[in-house]
């Protein structure tokens, strides 16, 4: 079953944390910046710095791998509370990781499904279930434990088509109104991470989801060692 307002809800909750308005703010003319631009200094995002726990989650060579070329200047990032985010940026490109406990990450999940139910585009009658579904699943989600988190996790997968069992998500997510990125979430050990990235004309493909996937994998078990 792969009904499209579920595949929506775990990206969303992920794009809801790394909170990308460092990266898509407004220019000066009122335009919106483009996803590989210098964060505008009207923002409020905190100091630098680069020995946070997520800055050590990506290598170089990862870096490289995602985007195709080197993306090595880290710069600031506001990432939700508990959360630990690091971002690199290059004339034309992006990436950004975010780690967090997953109860965390769970307690704005129920957001996330009210914010799917009032949409204009959610209106078929499988969408509507799935919510629903959704709703009762994430009742509790307020007092989850981490490893319930990730439960739910792989439930909502599930529900919007993935693999049983899967732990990791990849799905096309809009940076601005022009451009888009790829965002792929893990959940595993009592831990989030999200990996996102953005260059031009990038495109949703199976060697792609492939890619993500492996460097999460690798983010994750860099974590891991670091706990």
């Amino acid at each position: 079953m792969t009904h499209s307002v579920i595949r929506r809800l775990l990206p969303v909750a992920a794009a809801s944390l790394v909170l990308l308005s460092a990266c898509s703010g407004g220019g000066s003319d009122g335009s919106e910046a483009k996803a590989g631009a210098t964060p505008s200094a009207t923002q409020t995002a905190p100091p630098v710095d680069p020995e946070q726990v997520a800055c050590k989650l990506l290598t170089a060579s990862d870096r490289s791998e995602l985007a195709g070329s080197a993306v090595d200047d880290v710069v600031a990032a506001s990432g939700a509370d508990g959360s630990s985010q690091c971002r690199w940026q290059a004339a034309s490109a992006l990436i950004q990781v975010t780690t967090l406990p997953a109860k965390e990450w769970a307690k704005s999940l129920p957001d996330v499904v009210k914010q799917l139910e009032s949409s204009t585009d959610v209106s078929s009658a499988a969408d509507k279930k799935d919510l629903a579904t959704a709703k009762k699943l994430l009742a509790g989600a307020a007092t989850f434990t981490d490893d319930q988190a990730c439960d739910a996790f792989t439930t909502l997968a599930e529900l919007g088509g993935d693999d049983e069992g899967t732990r990791t998500t990849v799905t096309s997510i809009p940076i601005t109104e022009t451009e888009s990125g790829i965002s792929g979430q893990t959940c595993s050990g009592g831990e989030l991470t999200s990996v996102l990235y953005s260059v031009p004309g990038l495109e949703q493909t199976d060697a792609v989801n492939k890619t993500v996937s492996t460097i999460l994998d690798r983010a994750q078990k860099r974590l891991a060692e670091k706990g």
